[in-house]
């Protein structure tokens, strides 16, 4: 109903524009004229199309900075592997990497198999960082290969079977651990983020409700530290049309907690409360 309306009052926009020049240019120069750009009725038709297009076609990216920070939050809706930058990768408790364990199809499954042609020399940085398994929710490693940094984060434990499950609870405690790996060990550039959690975790919670987790949890770490430009959060299109996920909805919500971020006290101001 929104898009008919939108395209109404485009083309009705439009041919009140060409009413207006066509009232001007009889008035000023003549009614001659003035038929001959009534003529060329069928342009600013074309013109409203254009439009209408360009008004309905659906933005994949969406960009918000930090109020007060030369920090931004983005929301993308596309690969995650195409865009520039160090890539969050949610991992398990045990930082398992075996490929009969790790899917595919999972971030750090494609990650591994798209900068790494040995899943060795992931083992091996790995180890180098954390010898000892299992290991702490929020338990971050760096893993770089073929040009490419990865933050491995022990998001979700690994039951017998193998099978990886965590919660919102956990996914708030190793996000939280996450930020100050990063602000002590992480590159200082836009992080990407996939929807962590969402798919082999098995999280419950919605997507839309682990976006906002995460954007909450990171705009609330910036409070301490400015360790990086920003974070990018990619959902792939696939999911959006599958869950069905209300991107406007998101992109409002990101937009106010960017806007509204809490603001950390100033000395000044903790020093006048104490008083």
């Amino acid at each position: 109903m929104e898009k008919i309306k939108t395209i109404i009052s485009t083309i009705l926009s439009v041919f009140g524009a060409l009413w207006l020049v066509v009232q001007i240019i009889e008035y000023f120069v003549g009614k001659q004229s003035a038929e001959k750009m009534q003529s060329l009725w069928w342009a600013f038709l074309f013109v409203g199309i254009t439009i209408c297009i360009c008004k309905l076609w659906p933005k994949k990216r969406f960009s918000y900075l930090v109020d007060g920070r030369d920090i931004s939050v983005e929301l993308v809706i596309g690969d995650i592997f195409k865009e520039k930058g160090p890539i969050i990768v949610g991992s398990n408790t045990a930082l398992e990497t075996s490929q009969e364990v790790i899917s595919n199809t999972s971030v750090q499954g494609l990650f591994s198999s798209r900068y790494f042609s040995d899943i060795r020399a992931i083992n091996d940085q790995i180890i180098a960082q954390q010898p000892s398994r299992p290991v702490e929710f929020g338990t971050t490693v760096t893993v770089r290969g073929n040009g490419r940094t990865a933050y491995f984060c022990a998001i979700a434990e690994m039951n017998s079977s193998g099978v990886a499950k965590s919660s919102m609870e956990n996914l708030r405690t190793s996000l939280g651990v996450l930020w100050v790996y990063l602000s002590e060990n992480g590159e200082k550039s836009v992080l990407n983020v996939p929807v962590l959690g969402s798919g082999f975790s098995r999280i419950s919670e919605p997507r839309e409700e682990i976006v906002q987790e995460i954007a909450l949890s990171f705009l609330a770490a910036i409070n301490d530290s400015s360790f990086c430009d920003g974070i990018r959060i990619v959902i792939h299109p696939k999911d959006v049309k599958k869950y069905g996920l209300k991107v406007d909805k998101i992109t409002k919500f990101l937009e106010h907690h960017c806007q509204y971020v809490p603001k950390k006290p100033s000395i000044q101001n903790v020093g006048s409360a104490e008083s």
